[in-house]
């Protein structure tokens, strides 16, 4: 009796363990078909790369490169105005106007303003946005692209001066953002002459813009392009045309070289001075 019970367990412990075999290879076999028909799928078609959140992101959350990530999909499901990786720079910092999921492209209807970028919401706290007009010239002949930092040089002519052409120069400011630049238009100055006018918008703090406003005026600003890496403050003292004469007029310093002559070498040795 003991003997025909322990073989009903052991056929049954069969039966189970070749059930749980065959459901495993079954699927197995399922999985593989599906990858090889997507594989098939995939073969022949133009592979996109898009923008997609890598987390569950909430409508006014901020769009930085922590939740976003790069995603390959076959061109044929591609939305129409799913954000590319080149265009990113395009709508960094900007709010969500809608909830997307894990793994959802970013769409251009998805970003608040349509993608645009909306200056309140890049700039830092305690920080302005100052747009003002500036001339050919003091927009480094059109050459100011967003992201570049500039000096500040206000130019005006002191009271009491007798020539219209006297003028004082000042550092206004120095290391500054430089937000976004508009488009170049042509007008007439106080001279009836033509010049190339551009928008300038430049992120400063209230006081500083009160500054620059001031002196656009009373004077005139220019922008002038620096190296993003210098940070060195623009500390030039104030200079005049008569000091600029004067220092035009100054002796040069002796060169200590040829004061002294330039020494010769004959023969390995030293020979003397020309």
């Amino acid at each position: 009796m003991n003997y025909r019970i322990n073989r009903n367990w052991v056929l049954v412990a069969a039966a189970v363990l070749l059930g749980s075999l065959a459901a495993y290879l079954g699927h197995k076999a399922v999985r593989d078909r599906m990858a090889e028909l997507d594989e098939e799928a995939k073969r022949g078609q133009e592979m996109v790369e898009v923008v997609v959140a890598n987390r569950d992101l909430g409508k006014g959350d901020i769009l930085v490169s922590e939740v976003l990530a790069v995603r390959k999909i076959p061109k044929q499901y591609t939305h129409a105005s799913a954000v590319p990786p080149a265009a990113f720079a395009n709508i960094e910092k900007a709010r969500l106007q809608v909830p997307i999921k894990r793994g959802e492209a970013l769409l251009q209807a998805h970003i608040d303003g349509l993608g645009q970028r909306v200056f309140s919401t890049i700039l830092q706290k305690g920080m302005r946005a100052l747009t003002f007009e500036v001339d050919e010239i003091s927009s480094t002949a059109g050459m100011l692209r967003p992201g570049d930092r500039v000096d500040l040089i206000y130019s005006v002519k002191p009271p009491g001066a007798m020539s219209a052409d006297e003028r004082h120069i000042f550092p206004l400011m120095s290391n500054v953002s430089v937000m976004a630049t508009g488009q170049s238009v042509t007008k007439q100055d106080a001279k009836g002459t033509e010049r190339r006018y551009t928008n300038v918008t430049m992120e400063v703090s209230p006081a500083d813009a009160n500054r620059i406003l001031l002196a656009k005026s009373s004077g005139e600003v220019t922008a002038i392009l620096r190296n993003p890496d210098d940070e060195t403050k623009n500390d030039s003292p104030v200079l005049t045309p008569m000091a600029l004469i004067a220092g035009l007029q100054k002796k040069p310093a002796p060169n200590p070289v040829i004061e002294r002559g330039i020494e010769y070498m004959i023969g390995g040795a030293a020979g003397g001075t020309r």
